[in-house]
Order: C-alpha cells, then structure tokens, then sequence
C-alpha cells in the first residue's frame, strides 16, 4: 500500500497533480502540501513512501524538504520538479538521495509514470528486507537465543508437534533426536568469582558455558540454555546415542562434571554446584525429570557445593525457619516501630539458617515473601507503595533469581528498614507508638506472669479503661485478643521446635491448668497440644 505526498505552493497545479488517477497505478492514499514546512508537518504524522515536489517554494524549498527527508525518513524516495534545468540542481538533487528530477511543465502521463517507476523500485528494496536470504541472516545472528527459548519451553512442558520440533532442531542445528535417551546437567552459580559485582554475572555464566562444551562435547551433544531460577542447564544426548550416561563403567558424565567445577574454580575463581539428573527419553520425559531435579536441588543448602547424583540422592523434606515466625512477628516489631529488635529478628533467622544447613532457595524464598507480606503491609497501612516507604524498586515476584542467597535478601531487606525507619514513614517515635512498644515489651517479657490489663496498666501508668480504649483504637484489636494470640503462636512454635512437657509449657504461657490452657489451644488451633507436635516433629 504506497503513500504518495504531493508538495507545490501553485494551488491549481497541485490540484490538477491531486486529481490524477493515482489508484490506476497502485497508489493507495494521495495526501498534499503547499509548502516544504506544511509537508513536514505531513511526515511526521503519516508514513509516507513517495514525495513528489516542487523545488521553488518560500520558508523551505525543494532541496531543503529532500534534505530533511533524507535525514529523517531515509526510505522515503523524492522527485523533484522545476522549471530550471541548471546542473547544479541536478547535482545537489542527487546528492540529497533523490531519485530523480523532473523538468516543469510535465505531462501528467510522464509524471505519472515517474511515480510508478519509483513505486516498483521502493517495492523492491522492501522485498530484499523481507527476503529469505535477510531472514537467514538474521536467524543466525539471533540463534544462541532461540536455541535459549526452545529449550526451556521443552523444559517448562510447552506442547510441541513432534514435526514442528523436527524443523525447529533442523532449523536451529541441533543434532538431537527424539526417542533417544537424553541427560541434563543443573549447574548452580554458588558465589566467588573474584567478587564479582552483580552486572558480571552475565559474563561469568558465558564463561562457564564455553567451558562446560569444552569439557562435554567430545562425548555429547550439547544444548544450553539458563532457566528461569537462574540454574545454567545443559541438555545432553551421548553421540554414541543409546550408551547409558550414570551407569556406565567409565562414568564419563560424572568426570565432566567434576572437571567443570575444577575449571571453574581455577580460572574464573568461583564455586558451583552440579546435579546429575535422571536419563529420559526426548523429548516426551525431559518436563518430568527437570521439574524433579529441579524441585530436589532447590532443598540443597548453598553451603553444600558438589556434585549430586539426581538418582543417588536422598530425599530431604524442606523444613521451616521456627525464629522466623517466633513471637513478635516481623510485622508486629515494624508496626511498633521497633526496628533494633526486627535487626536483631532478621539476624537470629539467618544465624538458624546457618547453623541448620537451611541456607536453600526454598528457605530462602520462604524469607523473602515473608518479609515482602511484612513491608507490604506496613506500607498500605499508610497508604503508600511499597516503593514509595522505601525508595526501593526490587520486586521479588518478577525475578526468582533476585534474591536467591542470603547475603541478596538481607542487603534488600536492611535497605528496606533503613529507608522505613529514616523516613519515619508512620512517625514511629511518636509518643502513642513508643507506648504500644512498651506495652508489649512487658507481655513478651511477663508472659509466664501476671500481664492482665490492670498490671499492664500500672506498668505504663495508665487507667485500664483509658488503656484499654487506646490500644484498640491504634492496633485494631483488644489488648487481651493480642496476649491470647500471642500464647498461643509462641506455643505452638515451641512445641514444634522442642521437647518441652506441655504442663510446662502451659506454666511457661502463664496458664496455671494445663487442661485447661489445652482446651485453649485446641479452640485456637483444632488440634490439641499433642496433636499439633505430633504433625510437626522437628528436624535437625
């Protein structure tokens, strides 16, 4: 569809060029100008393929107007008209891209087959863009990155026609063959790399790729791509095709692997995890043993760097952080402005994931979303983004790999509360919040005691009825509704994560009837004391 503007400041000769039947040779839309200034305005607006103009006009003239166009709108094809045949137009014409210049007066039929000579050329460069030989071109260039996608569409399970993933693999190079057994390698970037900052990374996991098919591909073919957890996968299939890749005596695949972590260590100065995963059949049985290998390796703690072997490894069940939902919670210490004892919360966590080998992605994940909820929270109490309460923009939802070690999430998270607590987002320090941190202060420490509303009231001066009112006009809840919720999570964390008699307990929660305080719990819960520790018996 080609779109033609006509440019002359004689009003009865652009008319007579308008009325011409343009249509007749293949021209869609005809639109004018009377000056070089008004057909600018018109290239700016609309997508103009040919431009017919005068040359002798006021403000811009011809020569000017093919300038700009040729500066602008480089596919754009002009012809000039005039009624002066001077070299020197014809030079500066050519000069300025024009594809030709036309003496005045000019027969319609002559400018006319001007327009359609030009057509036919402008048709004939969009041909050659769009051609085959452009297209392969360009397939080449972008290959690495479609090898990329396909792969982990097959790994996700996206369907595929086994003829349309025959001429994707033909497409793309890739001497894979359905129905034959096929392996794959996770690779994990640990830490190290010469400390690398983060914008490196890219840099590094190239790196780690070349050496990677350095070390396999004498064996195997090689197809790489990094999924969307950041794990570097590499998809293999024995060129002898049908050799077991594990069971084999000289167990090659293993060696790789091993050697890989070595080279890696050597020469990049990083550390990285490899797991081995199950053989299948490709590519029908690649989604279920990614998915498998995948949910395995995301319960391996960080600290574990090795090499695993997806058939030898033993189940783990993933566990939870018991200090990360101990009472107070992470939300109640930032609803009462209590930002040391969050600092000192956070640290306990990570000290416990430390010391527990729990440094995983899933605990990690487990971390991260809990903290969001908490700093979501605070910040819609005011109203506000989270981005907003922290000048933050990491949003933990869109990248998985964000923040997947512990040094990542605790640098988010203490950048989180600095920005909370210098901005005084909920003006923490005002002198109700200092109270409601006093009040609890003295229910967390006095649990085991006397904290009935009286006492509570004569530690922070107070009458109970004023007391009272107050607190649930700030925290949205009776002061009795926040001890009781308060015995009953520090129980049930304590039961979970210790062997405590429940008589004790409930001594330790302040009940002195240990029926009685199981009954509480029971109507808390649904389950019993007993019954809850029987569903969560602590790992070590």
């Amino acid at each position: 569809m080609i779109q033609l503007l006509l440019v002359d400041d004689e009003p009865m000769l652009l008319k007579s060029m308008v009325e011409n039947d343009w249509r007749s040779i293949g021209v869609e839309y005809v639109f004018q100008a009377a000056s070089g200034l008004e057909a600018v305005e018109v290239l700016k607006k609309t997508p103009i393929d040919i431009v017919v103009t005068d040359i002798r006009m006021p403000g811009m003239n011809g020569l000017q107007l093919c300038k700009h166009i040729q500066d602008h709108f480089p596919r754009t094809k002009c012809i000039l008209l005039s009624g002066y045949g001077e070299f020197e137009y014809a030079r500066q014409a050519i000069m300025y891209g024009t594809v030709n210049y036309l003496l005045k007066p000019i027969k319609d039929e002559e400018l006319m087959g001007e327009v359609s000579r030009v057509k036919t050329l402008f048709e004939q460069e969009w041909e050659h863009v769009g051609s085959l030989e452009r297209a392969r071109k360009t397939l080449h260039v972008h290959l690495p990155l479609l090898k990329s996608n396909l792969l982990n569409n097959l790994l996700t399970g996206s369907s595929l026609s086994s003829s349309a993933l025959a001429e994707r693999l033909k497409e793309y190079q890739l001497p894979f063959e359905p129905g034959v057994n096929c392996s794959f390698i996770l690779v994990r970037m640990d830490g190290g790399f010469g400390d690398a900052v983060e914008h490196d990374d890219l840099l590094f996991e190239y790196a780690i790729h070349n050496i990677a098919c350095e070390i396999l591909e004498p064996d195997y073919n090689v197809w790489y791509c990094k999924d969307t957890y950041g794990y570097l996968c590499f998809l293999l299939q024995d060129k002898g095709k049908g050799e077991s890749f594990v069971t084999r005596g000289d167990n090659v695949l293993e060696k790789s692997a091993y050697e890989l972590q070595l080279k890696v260590s050597a020469f990049l100065k990083g550390q990285v995890s490899v797991l081995i995963c199950d053989e299948g059949i490709f590519p029908d049985e690649l989604a279920l043993h990614y998915r498998k290998s995948l949910n395995e390796f995301r319960k391996v703690p960080r600290s574990d760097k090795g090499i695993m072997i997806m058939s030898g490894m033993p189940r783990v069940q993933s566990r939870s952080l018991q200090s990360l939902y101990s009472p107070p919670s992470i939300q109640q210490l930032l609803e009462a402005g209590r930002w040391g004892d969050v600092r000192k919360k956070l640290s306990d966590v990570f000290e416990e994931m430390s010391s527990k080998k729990m440094d995983t992605e899933e605990n990690m994940m487990e971390v991260t979303y809990t903290l969001m909820n908490a700093f979501l929270y605070i910040a819609h109490l005011q109203g506000k983004t989270l981005m907003e309460v922290s000048g933050l923009e990491t949003d933990v939802s869109s990248d998985p790999r964000a923040l997947s070690r512990a040094d990542q999430v605790m640098e988010w998270a203490i950048g989180v509360l600095e920005s909370m607590e210098s901005g005084s987002i909920r003006e923490f320090k005002d002198g109700k919040n200092q109270l409601i941190s006093k009040i609890h202060r003295f229910i967390e420490t006095h649990i085991a005691q006397d904290v009935s509303l009286q006492t509570i009231a004569d530690h922070v001066t107070l009458h109970p009825v004023y007391l009272s009112s107050m607190y649930k006009q700030e925290m949205k809840e009776n002061i009795s509704d926040f001890i009781m919720r308060y015995r009953m999570e520090k129980a049930a964390v304590m039961l979970g994560s210790t062997d405590i008699k429940i008589y004790e307990l409930a001594s330790q929660m302040g009940f002195q009837n240990p029926p009685y305080f199981s009954k509480l719990f029971k109507n808390y819960y649904g389950v019993t004391p007993q019954e809850y520790r029987d569903r969560h018996i602590t790992q070590s």
